[in-house]
């Protein structure tokens, strides 16, 4: 094929390309856009309380990825160019993700001294609410944040009930859920507030201690899943130590770099797939 056969074809893939995301992708893309959207806004400003704009967030991602699917196009043409893409995009997501999760591990460490605190209130004298306001009063990271705007909710209006369920969809844990169902329950059958609270506080205090034990058992798996891992890096290095031109073949080749890349997804499937059955939940 000479050079302007080969010149069409690719003004017609061009066309064509264009022609069907124009007419037929542009709709999922925008749906696409607009779920990332509402993620970003759901977990940072509902659940992490960071008050940022999702879109602007939304731009930021997307302009990353474009860079950084564009240094493993000059670092390795373009069977880099994909790993790097979907690298940039997952980045964004895993540090969220994480932060999600270490302020969910806050939350529920600090929920039982909540607790306890909300019934030491009660037995003082003080009504659920004023037991909520010591609580934020008394308290510091984000279980403060999560009932100083569920007062807030409550302060402008909202039925207090409604307001614990809102808290409990946006904590997103099973505990929370469970201590919101107990107070919502125990407000409309009645009975001493106080003693229920500390029986709600002694039973988290058991799950914590049988989760926390559970994870002592399955620490040594997830290890051996990490050090899996990490052993391909290992050899990779002690072969560059036996054979460089070998080893650097992988990198420069065509051939050795698809090698590479398959390797790299079949490891973290691994390591993924052994993290998923490591993680056992009560």
């Amino acid at each position: 094929m000479d050079l302007s056969n080969q010149a069409i074809l690719v003004y017609i893939l061009t066309f064509s390309a264009v022609f069907i995301m124009v007419n037929y992708g542009w709709t999922t893309i925008r749906a696409w856009l607009v779920g990332q959207e509402y993620y970003y806004d759901r977990v940072l400003n509902q659940q992490l309380l960071m008050n940022v704009n999702p879109r602007l967030v939304l731009v930021s991602v997307i302009l990353g990825v474009i860079f950084i699917a564009f240094i493993g196009y000059l670092l390795g043409g373009i069977v880099f160019l994909v790993p790097f893409g979907i690298a940039g995009f997952l980045a964004p997501w895993l540090v969220i993700r994480h932060m999600d999760q270490k302020r969910k591990e806050k939350l529920d460490i600090q929920l039982v001294d909540g607790i306890v605190t909300v019934a030491s209130g009660v037995r003082a004298g003080l009504t659920l609410v004023q037991a909520m306001e010591l609580l934020v009063q008394n308290h510091g990271g984000p279980i403060k944040q999560e009932f100083g705007q569920l007062l807030r909710e409550y302060q402008m209006g909202l039925d207090l009930n409604q307001a614990m369920r809102n808290t409990s969809n946006r904590v997103g844990l099973s505990n929370y859920r469970l201590v919101f169902t107990a107070i919502e329950m125990h407000r409309i059958r009645g009975g001493n507030s106080g003693e229920s609270l500390d029986r709600i506080a002694e039973s988290i205090r058991e799950i914590q201690r049988l989760e926390g034990k559970l994870d002592a058992i399955t620490a040594q798996g997830r290890m051996q899943a990490t050090f899996i891992a990490l052993s391909p890096l290992a050899l990779l290095a002690v072969f560059y130590l036996i054979d460089p031109a070998a080893v650097r073949s992988l990198f420069a080749e065509p051939l050795g770099r698809v090698i590479l890349l398959i390797s790299t997804l079949m490891v973290l499937t691994g390591w993924m797939w052994i993290r998923k059955i490591m993680a056992v939940d009560i």
